[in-house]
């Protein structure tokens, strides 16, 4: 009988670990990651190319904007040429965008900053969304639009959609895949790049968040909750597709529960290469 309290004691202290951090650690504990991602034909000028990528903020209480303060400050240090916010902004039960949009002002970047909505941003207020972007000076609203970049001689388009769930995304702006070099497309939703094979249009990189990574991943089990439509393709990282590449944010904030677990929150400063792996000098 001892011996069963003793394994009950365990248990009980173990599922109270795991919830003190899932709830207090995990959620805080931002990570940095530096993806490389290899661009078949990336002309030499965008050799290197750095993007930092900050989905998925969610902001409202005090607590999330001082941690999206703390993602704006490690981007700026990393001095990236582009920063893409992919959407989902606001923390659903806000009035308005006006509290987060400051704690992003600062940034900035040689290329711009540009932004595209998320789902989550519809149910704040889409209106609301592109009346706080547009009182600012450095972010870009990119919804269904796009940035011609001359970058030393190559032809860099940035371009955005709106959200791909509650939106209505259309790439019908984009020029000619011939009047562009190297074309990155802004998306909240990983689902987007599903849509891309029946466009005909070249899109290299797809930009995105929405799935948090799951939010809570089990071990060997991966995450039970997955917001893509496509789950079985689109977590979390990069993922290759015949057509095109996508990378998937974590994001930084938390949605429904303020909880993550095995699914950190990410600030990602993505690097582009036209080098083959094996050259890769780590």
């Amino acid at each position: 009988m001892r011996s069963a309290w003793k394994w009950a004691a365990a248990g009980a202290g173990a599922v109270a670990a795991t919830v003190v951090y899932a709830t207090l650690i995990e959620p805080r504990w931002l990570q940095t990651t530096s993806p490389r991602i290899h661009i078949r034909g990336l002309p030499r000028a965008l050799e290197g190319l750095r993007i930092a990528l900050l989905s998925d903020m969610h902001a409202g209480a005090g607590r999330s904007l001082r941690w999206v303060r703390a993602a704006v400050r490690l981007a700026l240090r990393a001095r990236p040429d582009l920063v893409a916010l992919t959407g989902d902004f606001a923390a659903d039960d806000q009035p308005d965008f006006e509290r987060v949009f400051e704690a992003l002002a600062p940034l900035q970047a040689p290329l711009g900053v540009y932004a595209v909505p998320g789902n989550h941003d519809y149910i704040v207020g889409i209106e609301r969304w592109r009346g706080a972007l547009l009182a600012q000076r450095r972010i870009h609203d990119l919804t269904n639009r796009a940035a011609l970049l001359d970058v030393g001689g190559a032809r860099l388009c940035i371009a955005g959609v709106d959200d791909f769930y509650e939106g209505r995304p259309t790439l019908a702006f984009l020029l000619p895949p011939e009047a562009r070099d190297l074309t990155i497309l802004l998306a909240h939703g990983p689902d987007q790049a599903e849509q891309l094979r029946r466009c005909g249009d070249a899109i290299d990189l797809v930009l995105s968040g929405h799935t948090h990574g799951g939010q809570v991943r089990l071990p060997f089990l991966g995450a039970p909750i997955n917001s893509a439509t496509n789950r079985d393709l689109y977590t979390e990282g990069l993922r290759r597709r015949p057509w095109t590449q996508v990378y998937t944010s974590r994001g930084i904030g938390t949605v429904h529960l303020p909880i993550r677990f095995l699914a950190r929150p990410e600030l990602a400063l993505i690097r582009l290469t036209g080098a083959p792996r094996r050259d890769w000098k780590e």
